[in-house]
């Protein structure tokens, strides 16, 4: 029972909170959906467009941060997606890891600007990462286990609808995406 009512109240703490986006100390895990996919350099895929698909391929990525000041954060990510074609038998699964840093802009204007900005509910920022991909043994076509480098930039936006509790955008190129779409969680 004492444990219930601890967890209880450590919600009502986390989620009344009055807090800005990104405060130092923070810990942010994006889950998103993948729209549009992109390989790992060097994989093959890069440069095929037909056999590569630039459309939506589904796949999710989870990025976790930890803001080291207002203005800056560094974490980690992992994505995973996979696609199958009929018409040539190429079937793959793939997945990457990495390290990432976002430079999280809006909350510089907001503070060094004096600006009238709702810094408290939005982030922009810019997302910088670096990482391997990964291509599974295809059993179909039997291509071989791949992987390469992936390195990339784009721009970021979170919207806090609650305290802790967001959605995320990004586009660019992403961890393994051309834009992601999802949740944003703040601990």
């Amino acid at each position: 029972m004492k444990k219930n009512i601890f967890i209880v109240l450590l919600f009502v703490v986390i989620f009344t909170q009055e807090v800005k986006a990104v405060e130092k100390g923070d810990f942010h895990m994006n889950i998103t959906t993948n729209l549009g996919h992109h390989a790992y350099i060097g994989s093959g895929l890069n440069g095929n467009f037909k056999k590569a698909g630039v459309g939506f391929i589904p796949g999710v990525t989870m990025n976790m941060d930890y803001a080291v000041s207002p203005y800056f954060s560094f974490g980690g990510w992992f994505t995973f997606s996979g696609k199958k074609y009929a018409e040539d038998l190429l079937k793959y699964r793939y997945f990457g890891v990495g390290v990432r840093g976002n430079f999280h802009i809006y909350q510089l204007i907001s503070e060094k600007g004096n600006a009238k900005l709702d810094a408290d509910k939005f982030d922009l920022y810019i997302p910088l990462h670096i990482g391997g991909g990964f291509k599974l043994k295809d059993k179909v076509s039997g291509s071989p286990f791949g992987g390469g480098v992936i390195v990339g930039s784009g721009v970021g936006a979170t919207y806090y609808f609650v305290d802790n509790i967001g959605v995320n955008l990004e586009t660019g190129y992403n961890e393994a995406s051309y834009a992601k779409i999802g949740l944003s969680f703040k601990f």
